[in-house]
């Protein structure tokens, strides 16, 4: 198998802040099209795997590979690399003083160097996406936590990743607003974009997971199909977690 047989390969990953590790050696392979759900306690490292992947944080030691290239090589272009990586985080960090659409088309213009309209154009299809064409105009603070979230989500597909990364993007939405934003991410996956999702929503890892790795302790624990670790976790600690989580469905 070539190396690009891989979107994402991360190669015994150690992450450590002072004298705390957080990542004990990860070990992944994420193929094209691929939705990997990420699943764990908090402080399990999911967060900080996903950093290492979009390039925010650097690894301690071992080696991450976007699409064939190290992105732990120092001579490789991070900055052009990050481009590949979209990211979404649980807070939706969007300019408040920028309309809706040029929170969309400023990094395209700035950093790809699109133009305005053709930046516009492709922003305005992005948020006829996730159902949001008709607030192109309005700030963020007209908007509700779920349609802010959308607009990230937008703002992120807006430079072309190849690869989309979320980060518990419902876990801070009241509820009635989630399903909107999981239904922008399952429309996404439907798509064929390549996603890893840390997330505790079990209902979306069930329907659109192709795999699932549980993560304890800067570990994966345990990794399979989702609804063979729902029903039939090998390892306490799984079980544990499971149980807990299951009860509330």
């Amino acid at each position: 198998m070539g190396h690009m047989d891989f979107m994402v390969e991360v190669q015994d990953l150690h992450k450590r802040f002072g004298h705390h590790e957080v990542l004990k050696g990860i070990n992944l392979q994420v193929r094209p099209s691929e939705v990997l759900v990420i699943v764990g306690p908090s402080g399990s490292g999911k967060s900080t795997l996903l950093r290492c992947i979009n390039g925010l944080e650097h690894a301690t030691s071992g080696r991450i590979l976007i699409e064939g290239v190290d992105i732990t090589d120092s001579r490789v272009d991070i900055n052009a690399m990050r481009q590949k990586v979209g990211i979404v985080f649980q807070s939706f960090n969007l300019f408040p003083h920028l309309t809706v659409l040029r929170n969309v088309t400023l990094a395209p213009v700035k950093v790809r160097k699109m133009r305005q309209d053709e930046a516009e154009e492709k922003a305005m299809q992005l948020l006829k996406r996730v159902g949001l064409e008709d607030k192109a105009q309005a700030y963020p603070s007209q908007l509700s936590g779920g349609q802010q979230q959308r607009v990230a989500i937008a703002r992120a597909l807006a430079m072309d990743p190849d690869i989309m990364l979320f980060d518990e993007v419902t876990s801070a939405l009241d509820p009635e607003l989630v399903k909107e934003v999981l239904d922008a991410m399952k429309d996404l996956a439907r798509s064929g974009m390549t996603m890893l999702v840390v997330t505790h929503e079990m209902g979306f890892a069930r329907e659109v997971g192709d795999r699932l790795i549980f993560m304890d302790e800067g570990e994966i624990v345990e990794e399979g199909k989702p609804v063979e670790i729902f029903t039939n976790p090998s390892t306490p600690r799984a079980k544990d977690f499971f149980s807990k989580i299951l009860s509330h469905l």
